[in-house]
């Protein structure tokens, strides 16, 4: 111990004569450097040099001992703060401008106001989410005003994700909610709420019952089922059951049996939703696009929305207790998706919901209206939902080219994965390729929205009617005759004139996608891929002709995800310091917290149940506000 004791000391007095003579130099080098620039002035130095090298060298050497003695104090404050070297920044000349997206409230007047109403809760938006909370609202005796900038109420699409519905329930089907949970959580990078998450898990079942007990009678379909009784609620269970070979312990990118589809759309559940609601005395403003809200001073209750009809005319609908913004998102904003996610500004956005002007929706006005009153957008990046259903054989895992004919991605990836990859090579596509084993093949492929699992022959492939397309995607099931149906097939008798196909007048990249082909059968014969790390049991050689190819395309967008910040035990909107606006709350598309940085398709569905859930939440909460 003594010893040790005696190294430190030496080295510390060491230390202490090396600041010393450091000191020395550098006072000296400092008269040196005086000397010279008088001396090119002019001036004489030679009594004055002197007092100054004694006067310097004093203070000089008092320097230098200060620094033996304060050279450990000043290291430790070094360590104790490292920011000491960092420059003030400059003040602010000011807040900024607001982006172009947001701009500035509308200056309303009072005498403007042609038309007032009032209600307990007053909601903007009546879609999914709108009419849930509506009926649950006026449940508990609320009275509920809604206004909706469309000539009806708006629906699109049919799908939900929920967990131990009734029918799930008869059905078997159970897993670990937590696994699918942070299965999700892992693809948006822990982005998303993970509460709201276990909101949904824990009641997205018995809300999707509550929904469905408004039905007469329901009409629980197979995917193999055909007919659909319209009398009746129908309702399919897609991609179940599992093929017999599917391990989600084993996957990639893993899913999860959630999705339940209402046929042909959920439009005929939602009619009787919106009926509830009128008999439970809810009113509905129709063809009047919501401007602004109307929130106290100083940081005060959001008490009511000013809206303009079709005829110009201005109304205001004063909430006594709370106002709900359900109006979808801003997928039809061009300036805000530049804005948030400006890599998905010129993606096609192809659902049809158009408003009484005969203009589309989903163009992010709540999103304004809160941001205006303090509300806080959530941080991104923002997620656009762009899911492709895949090629000739939806999202299955067969090797993939792009336009250089390389192969780029590990193919046994999700359709929302496929399209982020497909998205970043030339002309947003890649060729699907397969040779004539695919019906063997397809029991081995994963499970995902656009999977194909079975060929069956064409007699027994499953077709329902035309108006359930935007629904159902596409099933599991496909057969010889309709694959060879696919528009832009090519099938070939040889590789080489596949490849001859693919790039016409381009013999380098015919070469390409040779010997990439050449390279991906050794592959699957070694039953190793080294390259992309895609499973060996979705790895099958090219071999057998025909061949096979067509074209995946990155997927069209459906929503935007990006929303308000809120409270995930209430639906209330947080503003930037994430404190509650007293009297906003926000459901469905309008709502962050849900999907962030990515749309994974892990529980495919659970947008509409996200609206389901919060939506029933949000007006169960304000009516006993």
């Amino acid at each position: 111990d003594e010893t040790v004791k005696w190294i430190r000391g030496t080295r510390a007095f060491g230390f202490r004569v090396f600041l010393y003579k450091f000191s020395l130099y550098y006072t000296s080098l400092c008269l040196f450097m005086y000397r010279i620039i008088m001396r090119a002035k002019g001036v004489d130095t030679m009594k004055e040099n002197a007092e100054l090298s004694r006067r310097n060298f004093l203070k000089g050497s008092a320097l230098a001992l200060g620094g033996l003695v304060a050279a450990p104090t000043l290291l430790t404050g070094c360590a104790a703060n490292p920011n000491d070297h960092l420059i003030p920044p400059k003040p602010s000349a000011g807040s900024p401008p607001p982006p172009a997206w947001l701009g500035a409230a509308p200056e309303i007047p009072a005498e403007k106001i042609s038309d007032t109403y009032s209600a307990d809760i007053v909601i903007v938006g009546a879609g999914l989410a709108g009419l849930t909370a509506a009926r649950a609202a006026s449940e508990h005796g609320a009275s509920v005003l809604v206004m909706e900038r469309a000539s009806t109420w708006q629906c699109r699409s049919g799908q939900y994700g929920t967990i131990g519905n009734r029918y799930q329930r008869e059905l078997g089907i159970s897993f670990d909610k937590n696994a699918a949970i942070l299965e999700n959580m892992k693809q948006m990078g822990y982005r998303a709420d993970q509460r709201m998450w276990n909101y949904w898990a824990e009641h997205s079942g018995e809300d999707f019952d509550w929904m469905l007990d408004l039905a007469p009678a329901v009409h629980v379909m197979k995917e193999t089922d055909t007919e659909l009784d319209r009398t009746k609620i129908n309702l399919q269970m897609m991609h179940y059951p599992l093929p017999s070979g599917y391990n989600r312990s084993e996957e990639n990118s893993p899913t999860y049996p959630t999705v339940m589809t209402l046929l042909p759309s959920q439009e005929p559940l939602l009619t009787l939703v919106y009926e509830k609601c009128i008999a439970q005395g809810c009113k509905f403003i129709y063809a009047t696009r919501a401007k602004k809200l109307v929130r106290e001073e100083d940081g005060g209750r959001v008490t009511a929305v000013i809206g303009e009809d079709i005829h110009g005319k201005i109304v205001q609908c004063t909430a006594r207790k709370a106002v709900i913004l359900a109006t979808g998102d801003y997928g039809n904003n061009k300036e805000m998706m530049a804005y948030f996610v400006p890599w998905a500004v010129d993606y096609l956005n192809v659902f049809p919901n158009r408003d009484a002007w005969d203009t589309p929706t989903n163009t992010g006005d709540g999103h304004r209206m809160a941001a205006w009153v303090g509300g806080k957008i959530e941080d991104g990046p923002h997620a656009p939902m762009i899911h492709t259903l895949g090629g000739p054989l939806g999202v299955d895992a067969y090797l993939l080219l792009n336009d250089d004919g390389q192969r780029f991605v590990n193919e046994d990836i999700g359709g929302q994965q496929l399209s982020c990859a497909i998205y970043r090579q030339r002309g947003n596509y890649a060729w699907q390729i397969f040779d004539d084993n695919w019906p063997e093949q397809l029991g081995a492929m994963g499970v995902s929205h656009g999977s194909v699992n079975h060929c069956v022959p064409a007699a027994e492939n499953p077709k329902l009617p035309p108006d359930c397309q935007w629904a159902i995607g596409r099933t599991s099931y496909t057969s010889r005759e309709d694959l060879d149906k696919t528009p832009g097939l090519i099938k070939a008798g040889s590789i080489e004139e596949l490849a001859a196909a693919l790039a016409p007048d381009r013999p380098a990249v015919q070469r390409t996608i040779l010997a990439e082909i050449a390279h991906y059968n050794e592959l699957a014969n070694a039953h190793q891929d080294r390259d992309f790390g895609k499973a060996s049991k979705r790895l099958f050689p090219l071999e057998k002709p025909p061949f096979y190819a067509g074209k995946m395309l990155g997927g069209a967008l459906l929503v935007n995800m990006g929303g308000l910040t809120v409270n995930p035990e209430d639906g209330n909107v947080l503003d930037a310091e994430y404190h509650g606006i007293p009297g906003l709350y926000a459901a469905g598309n309008t709502q962050g917290g849900r999907f962030v940085g990515d749309y994974p398709v892990v529980t495919a569905g659970v947008s509409h149940a996200f609206a389901l859930v919060y939506g029933r939440l949000v007006g169960n909460v304000t009516a006993q506000l």
